[in-house]
């Protein structure tokens, strides 16, 4: 929209809600891949590294990801909520 300063609020929800369920899906992927990892058979160094260092650093990044995508969800509903309270 041309000329347009400020936001649609219902189309901000919109991208929140798509951003939660995002991030729900996050949780649920890791949940998911973390019991498979930990349960997985296989046995030695590779293993060994692959359960105790490797995987964690994934599963981190996998969380961190989810929670930025949290922030910028909480960012989004603060400006639609803040173009609700100018346009009233």
């Amino acid at each position: 929209m041309a000329g347009m300063i400020g936001n649609d609020p219902q189309d901000m929800g919109e991208l929140a809600t798509k951003l939660n369920q995002a991030v729900e899906q996050i949780h649920q992927l890791t949940a998911m891949l973390d019991s498979k990892a930990q349960s997985v058979r296989w046995e030695g160094p590779d293993a060994t590294r692959f359960k105790s260092t490797q995987w964690p650093q994934h599963k981190t990044a996998l969380t961190r990801v989810s929670q930025e995508l949290e922030s910028v969800k909480n960012l989004v509903n603060k400006q639609k909520q803040e173009q609700l309270n100018a346009s009233s």
